[in-house]
């Protein structure tokens, strides 16, 4: 197979057009709002972070969805790249804990370490990934229980979103390929 034909055959998939489609929307929105409005101001440093942030996401996705062929474990990783990049991306422009300064913020780098480090320990299999995000959720409500008793501030509402967030992953991963495994007994 051809170069050519490999990259026609890779851009068929309507799933993979519309994913790599919104990553290039999403960065071309700022700098068309730059255009209109002196409100919106992204320096080139902001449109690199960004296109990592972005590409690193839709890059995780579909390494994630090469992971697992049906739909559950799709969806599964889906949400929990998606999760990862929301934490980030709102740690990073505004905080969760006061502002995006605020030290107390770094406590949800145990979150995201939980994620990265368990996936490559579980070797990106879906069911055990379960089990990974089960211990996340816990962790990121021990960060709100940690902020709650240290006086750092509080966030109930965003970390028991987060949380929950997590348990919907693991759910979706832990049911990845259960359809296979019941058609096949």
């Amino acid at each position: 197979m051809t170069m050519l034909q490999h990259l026609t055959h890779f851009w068929r998939n309507p799933w993979r057009m519309i994913l790599w489609g919104t990553v290039v929307s999403l960065l071309l929105l700022p700098l068309i709002a730059m255009q209109f409005t002196t409100e919106v101001n992204w320096t080139g440093s902001d449109f690199v972070i960004a296109g990592i942030l972005l590409g690193g996401t839709a890059l995780l996705i579909e390494l994630g969805c090469r992971c697992c062929a049906d739909l559950s474990g799709r969806a599964g990783w889906a949400l929990l790249v998606l999760t990862s990049l929301v934490l980030i991306w709102i740690n990073l422009a505004v905080g969760i804990i006061g502002s995006e300064d605020n030290p107390a913020n770094l406590l949800y780098l145990i979150v995201l370490a939980s994620v990265v480090l368990g996936a490559v320990w579980v070797r990106f299999q879906a069911q055990a990934m379960s089990r990974v995000l089960y211990l996340t959720a816990g962790l990121q409500l021990g960060v709100e229980i940690v902020i709650q008793l240290a006086g750092l501030g509080a966030a109930p509402v965003i970390n028991v979103a987060f949380m929950l967030l997590w348990l919907l992953a693991a759910g979706l991963l832990r049911n990845s390929g259960a359809s296979k495994t019941a058609t096949e007994a």
